[in-house]
């Protein structure tokens, strides 16, 4: 980690394209700005960790339910031909 101390106005390049610049700054906090390019993220830490959760979460929920949908499509099975049937199947699994 690398360490560095900054006064108010003074500035932090990261990768020739990210700007981090001081404020402000108190006894308990200090305020930054950030310029960075729209294809860059920039979250507070414990946004950055929602964010991660809802995404797994939202991940178990479509596995979950892709597998009710052909579990559904499975019991419908005699209504279809075996080679539609197959066909129609490998593609949602897909």
């Amino acid at each position: 980690m690398l360490v560095l101390a900054r006064k108010i106005g003074e500035k932090i390049i990261v990768n020739d394209n990210i700007e981090i610049i001081v404020l402000d700054s108190n006894q308990n906090t200090v305020r930054i700005g950030i310029n960075a390019p729209h294809n860059v993220s920039v979250y507070r830490e414990e946004l950055y960790k929602e964010i991660k959760s809802a995404n797994k979460d939202s991940i178990k929920a479509s596995e979950n339910s892709m597998e009710e949908l052909h579990n559904l499509l499975k019991d419908q099975k005699n209504s279809f031909t075996n080679a539609n049937y197959d066909v129609f199947t490998n593609k949602l699994k897909h």
